[in-house]
């Protein structure tokens, strides 16, 4: 059983990003919305920075506390979730595809994601480290290879079969 947790380089990130977003919307309320009388400016900048904190204090921290992924001889657990708890469990025998998605600066961001496909669904395990993102590759390559045997004979145009 090999189990994997997400990058705390992604949480980081994202707490940066809500900084930066934060900055941008203050400036934007402050700048372009001269008309509005200051106690308006004043209550739309607090409600903006309340929900950048309930982002900041709340939401990241609870996905990025309660994911996990966890890969054992028969299947693939997944857990986590922004707003709610979700539990994705993919049986190995049904995995028919493997990606592995890494942004260009994904060893400094966290940004990499796995993404598992079989018949009728679909599991991305995201925010992972490109080492555990690639890990999570090579073992589930490696548990659907042993699975799924090539034929000894493989069928040509005329009928015959070669070895």
């Amino acid at each position: 059983m090999k189990r994997y947790l997400p990058a705390k380089r992604a949480m980081l990130c994202g707490y940066l990003v809500l900084a930066a977003l934060g900055a941008v919307l203050s400036f934007l309320i402050y700048r372009y919305a001269a008309l509005l009388p200051a106690g308006t400016l004043r209550i739309a900048a607090g409600v903006m920075w309340t929900l950048i904190l309930t982002a900041a204090l709340v939401f990241i921290p609870h996905y990025f506390f309660h994911a996990k992924v966890v890969i054992t001889k028969n299947e693939i657990a997944a857990s986590g979730g922004f707003f709610y708890f979700k539990d994705d469990y993919m049986p190995i025998g049904s995995i028919k595809s493997i990606s592995v998605i890494s942004t260009p600066l994904g060893i400094l961001t966290g940004f990499n994601f796995v993404v598992i496909n079989a018949l009728g669904s679909r599991v991305v395990l995201s925010f992972l480290r490109k080492r555990d993102a690639r890990d999570i590759a090579a073992t589930v390559n490696s548990m659907i290879s042993g699975e799924q045997l090539l034929p000894d004979t493989i069928p040509d145009s005329e009928g015959g079969g070669r070895t």
